[in-house]
């Protein structure tokens, strides 16, 4: 049976068993995260970017704007074929475990040079990050969206930014941001639960 990290709500995180300790991986370190500072706010971006590496760094913010933490992560794809994400979800790792979330689990990933089997955040859906009622999900990022609920903003301007943050990224060949990409989930969550027909009693 494997083992697990329950967190002060009681959800219960999968540690894995890496060289014979235990680590959390990055996902769940987001879940736990996300449960005890959902107003907080992760940020990235590429440092830089070649066609065979790159080095993310991520900022953790707190519900002022404050930057609470800052980290760095550099990966090739000689160590990792998606070195993007793998830089990114390796930044967004060390700065959680800077500020706690993991510290106890995270194998020596602080160390420079250490080798960590940690799937990219950004594969697959981050599932746990945003609320069971998607219109609560608060922007955090962005001068004219932060701190509103998907749910207060016009659908119509919150489908824009979304297009304009694409289109942006793409232009400078990085992904979305793991934020961005989060929000883009409330927002299709919203507007599917909103077009869902509902069960009243006539």
């Amino acid at each position: 049976m494997s083992k697990i990290h329950k967190t002060a709500k009681g959800t219960e995180l999968p540690l894995l068993n890496l060289r014979g300790r235990d680590y959390l991986e990055v996902k769940y370190r987001l879940v736990w995260f996300r449960e005890e500072h959902p107003n907080w706010s992760i940020e990235t971006e590429f440092i830089s970017v070649t066609p065979t590496a790159a080095c993310a760094k991520a900022l953790v913010r707190d519900e002022r704007g404050r930057v609470i933490a800052t980290s760095h992560k550099f990966e090739n794809e000689h160590g990792f074929p998606d070195f993007l994400e793998k830089a990114e979800t390796g930044a967004i790792g060390r700065a959680l475990a800077l500020i706690g979330y993991g510290t106890q689990f995270c194998a020596d990933e602080l160390d420079e040079g250490d080798r960590i089997v940690d799937s990219p955040v950004g594969a697959g859906k981050a599932s746990g990050n945003v609320p069971d009622e998607p219109g609560d999900y608060l922007v955090p990022f962005g001068r004219k969206f932060r701190g509103k609920k998907v749910r207060d903003i016009p659908r119509a301007d919150v489908e824009s930014y979304l297009n304009w943050l694409e289109a942006d990224a793409l232009k400078k060949g990085t992904p979305l941001s793991l934020e961005a990409k989060l929000l883009k989930q409330a927002v299709e969550r919203y507007y599917e639960s909103a077009a869902l027909p509902t069960d009243k009693a006539s």
